[in-house]
């Protein structure tokens, strides 16, 4: 009963979404929060604060992004917290088979996930050849896999939008992270894929999306100097001696 009652209580919680100043593994959960009117902390950190916290064992797996849950363990792995996320959400299926599904669009996704150290991460030489590699071999044929199931997921349910039906489900929003990472880089990746183009304006306008797709900091310096700026012109990257942000 007790075990019962804490976990009820860390369930309501507001936990604190630890992470490095990148758009890039955290970013799936932070949508999900923003769907679900989930309040949160984001507390950014890099450099010596990371090495130190890393080394004093606060991230299970030494590694972030991590959630503090008051109440509860820390909790690590990306993929992790999104499935929270998506539970507080209402965007984690009930269903065995719809879960599932769901897992398999959420995994497809991260197959794509070169584009999270692309944008936030490479420079020069480095930069260029992932990119070229990127956008030639890698993204193209996920892009017709992903029209393919699209196609297939709104046939099943009688034409509803979202490769989860009628409302996205986890995995729409971590395919769309990893896509609107790469429209950071080429706008135009969804030229000829009519379904999911139009899944894709979807997604932008769902009305709680939106408005943290409006507001989120900017990511900019893409392959020269990387970094996050809010609205008010404060930017963060790995280069600051500061090392600890709130997002």
């Amino acid at each position: 009963m007790a075990a019962a009652a804490a976990a009820s209580a860390s369930a309501g919680a507001m936990p604190k979404l630890v992470y490095l100043p990148f758009r890039a593994m955290a970013e799936t959960t932070r949508m999900l929060f923003a769907y679900g009117g989930v309040r949160y902390k984001d507390e950014a950190i890099w450099g010596m604060v990371f090495q130190e916290r890393r080394q004093n064992l606060e991230f299970p797996w030494g590694k972030t992004p991590a959630l503090e849950v008051p109440g509860s363990r820390t909790i690590a792995q990306s993929g992790a917290l999104a499935r929270y996320a998506a539970k507080r959400a209402g965007a984690y299926p009930d269903d065995i088979v719809a879960c599932a599904l769901s897992d398999s669009i959420y995994e497809l996704g991260q197959e794509l996930c070169t584009i999270n150290p692309l944008v936030n991460c490479f420079v020069g030489r480095q930069f260029a050849a992932v990119r070229g590699e990127y956008f030639r071999n890698h993204l193209p044929p996920a892009l017709v896999q992903l029209e393919i199931e699209l196609v297939r997921a709104q046939g099943a349910s009688g034409g509803l939008p979202f490769f989860g039906g009628a409302a996205p489900t986890y995995g729409d929003f971590n395919i769309f992270h990893h896509l609107d990472n790469a429209m950071l880089l080429e706008p135009d990746i969804l030229h000829d894929k009519n379904n999911l183009a139009a899944w894709f304006e979807k997604m932008q306008e769902i009305p709680h999306l939106k408005e943290y797709l409006d507001t989120r900091p900017t990511l900019n310096g893409i392959g020269e100097d990387p970094g996050l700026e809010d609205r008010n012109g404060l930017r963060v990257t790995q280069r600051q001696p500061a090392g600890r942000a709130w997002l």
